[in-house]
This record gives C-alpha cells, structure tokens and sequence, in this order.
C-alpha cells in the first residue's frame, strides 16, 4: 500500500556574534509584543564557488564567480539596513555560508545596537538553495518538515518548511517559513506539488494553533492570493490531505486584504506585465498582522512603477526579481 511519508528533523541553529552584545536599553527598544517581519525571495543567491549543486547558467556564465558575489551581498546589505526589520527571512540563499557572510557584512558595517545576533539556515539535502534568517530576537526551536509522496511514481525536488521560534518578552512567536514549487513546467502540472506543500503547513499550522501558539506563515508560495481557498469572507483556507483530496484546511488571516476586501497595492511579483502577490504573511493562533505590504522605498525597485530590479547574471547587476514584503505582528 502505497502512503504519503512525512519527514520532520531537527537542524542546528546558527548563533552568531561579533564584538560586544547591544546593551538592555538597545534591547528593550525593539523587544516588545509587536515586530516587524519582513520576507523577501532574494534570486539564486550563490556564493562565488563551484559546489555542483547550483543552477546551470550559472555554472556556464564566465561572470559568475567570487567578484559577483561580493558585489550582490554588498548590494542586499545595504537593503536590509534600509529596511530595518527585527527578523528578516531570505528565500534562495545557497548555504549557511551565505547566511554568515551578510552578517559579518551587516556587523562591520552597522550600529551594533541594531545587530542581528541570531540566524539560522534550513534545506533538503542536495538542494541548491534553502531559506535563511537574520534575527535581533533570540531564535529557537529550528525544525524542517519535509515531505516525500509514496503514491506518485516520481516527485521533483520539493523545498522544505522551515519552522522556527521568535522569543521576545516571555513570548514565542512561531514562524514557519515556505517556498513552494515554482510553475515551472506548467501551472497545472506543478499544482499538485504546490497542493502537498500546502498540506504540510497545514498540518503544522493546526498543530501549533491547537497547543495554543501564536503563529505566522511566510514565504514565496509560488500561487497567487487569490488561487488560495477561502473561508469567512477574506480568511484563507489552507487545505489538508484528506480521503484522497485537498480539503477541510485549518483557517488563517492574509495580510494582503484590507479592512473593505480591496487587495494592498502593488503586489510584490511582476511577471508578463502583470502583478501577482505570490509572496504571503498568514496569521493564526493568538498572533496578529498590520501593515502588511511590499517594501517599494529602495533601490531595489524602480522608484515610479515599484517594479522590482531583478538581478542580471548577464552583468551582475540588480537585486532580485520580487519585491520584499513585511508586516508588524503582534503576540
């Protein structure tokens, strides 16, 4: 009898620190029950090295190499000091190795009252890239939960959920962090894929709101808002697998709605001369969003249209072909 395997294991958290640790009073000025949480899928972040894992253009261009590589963090460095937030989460960074290099870059750089001292790092072995996180707020409680379908005959390389802890105050925020299979080769016939990550989180997100966590679900989901299912009005449905199908899902806030229904402008992914917002904040348990919505003030996106400036492997310039997105939460 063929059966869905559910895979959760533990990875270690990187803890990293440089110099003298930001003093109480520094603490306490971003320490509180409400923080800002911004996501962004930074595009194909590689490092400058030839580890046979990374996308083939990049193994084929003569450009890419260590030169390109500082030049890009250079450039996401001084994005994630403009944005500002308490813990920023990265899709499509290459390593932890990545990871130390934006802080060590953020450390040599910046205050250190404003330093991120907690990070982690999560992906599948054998993946080319996976999903970090930079921190001011002690992290903690690192798992990924991966999946592998025993009922189909072959599966693609899925990406894991990575689920993490905030500490602030005495309080926990759980944060689990995505990114779903791209369309690539067809929306329809990678949906089903999108389908069974979606009943991964679900399943986690049900477990945590039931043990009474407050919870928040971000990423690059590849899927638009408005394909999600809905329940309440504006409340997503994210479905479970259940007698063969996607149904019965565990209900969660979008930050993408406003109060009167209307959708936040722009969206935060600009493909055929079009927006989609494929990149989402979900809210559930005890947790709650505001002001939720794309971070258009930078150089990262043109200053008229907020179109984001992709990065270019061709010339090694630009930053990333979505918009970052944050929101206040609050538990």
């Amino acid at each position: 009898m063929k059966c869905v395997l559910w895979q959760i294991f533990l990875v270690m958290i990187l803890i990293v620190a440089c110099g003298e640790n930001p003093d109480v009073e520094g603490k306490e000025l971003f320490c509180s029950s409400k923080i800002y949480v911004v996501n962004w899928n930074v595009q194909t972040f590689f490092d400058g090295e030839n580890d046979g894992s990374e996308y083939s253009e990049f193994v084929q261009s003569k450009l890419w190499g260590r030169e390109m590589y500082v030049q890009r963090l250079k450039r996401l460095c001084e994005c994630i000091k403009k944005i500002d937030a308490d813990v920023f989460v990265m899709e499509e960074l290459e390593n932890e190795n990545v990871l130390c290099d934006i802080y060590n870059f953020l450390c040599g750089e910046w205050n250190c009252k404003k330093l991120y001292s907690y990070g982690a790092f999560g992906k599948n072995e054998g993946s080319s890239i996976g999903i970090g996180v930079l921190s001011r707020l002690p992290l903690g409680n690192l798992r990924v939960h991966g999946l592998e379908v025993l009922s189909e005959e072959s599966q693609p390389r899925l990406r894991p959920v990575v689920e993490f802890e905030v500490s602030c105050n005495g309080k926990i925020l759980t944060v689990f962090a995505n990114h779903w299979k791209s369309k690539s080769g067809g929306e329809e016939v990678t949906e089903k894929w999108r389908n069974w990550e979606e009943a991964v989180l679900s399943f986690c997100v049900d477990d945590a709101v039931e043990k009474g966590k407050a919870v928040v679900c971000t990423g690059d989901f590849n899927r638009d808002i408005n394909d999600f299912s809905f329940s309440d009005g504006n409340k997503v449905c994210l479905r479970k697998r259940k007698s063969g199908c996607f149904k019965d899902g565990v209900s969660v806030e979008s930050g993408w709605f406003l109060k009167n229904g209307s959708l936040v402008e722009p969206g935060s992914y600009y493909f055929q001369e079009s927006w989609e917002r494929i990149d989402n904040f979900f809210c559930a348990g005890s947790a709650k969003i505001f002001s939720c919505g794309p971070e258009t003030e930078g150089n990262w996106c043109n200053a008229d249209s907020f179109i984001p400036e992709r990065f270019e492997l061709w010339n090694g310039e630009g930053y990333s072909d979505h918009l970052p997105i944050g929101c206040i939460v609050e538990f």
